[in-house]
């Protein structure tokens, strides 16, 4: 049996590959960068990443529909569908649905 989260990351990861290959006119099989070179693309990339976290999380935290400090334990969770707190309503996440 296939692991569908799985597939659906590996089909990311090709269409990313397609698209550097189409930007680039290279794979990552390129001999033009040394060591160093790689290391800084990945710094970069990870650099990158923390400013997408910092920026979701100022969102999320700047939210209105976010609870301030309030922590839904697992033993709660597994006992409702849904909890209602403070007038938040928490669902499961594959029942949750995102607007914007």
């Amino acid at each position: 049996m296939k692991d569908k989260i799985v597939q659906s990351v590996l089909e990311k990861y090709q269409q990313r590959s397609e698209v550097g290959q189409e930007k680039y006119g290279v794979t990552l099989e390129r001999n033009d960068l040394n060591f160093l070179q790689w290391l800084n693309h990945l710094q970069e990339e990870l650099m990158d990443a923390t400013l997408y976290a910092e920026k979701l999380m100022l969102e999320l935290q700047e939210s209105s529909a976010f609870p301030d400090g309030h922590v839904i334990s697992k033993e709660s969770w597994d006992t409702a569908d849904k909890i209602i707190h403070d007038g938040f309503t928490y669902v499961r996440f594959t029942d949750l649905k995102f607007y914007r």
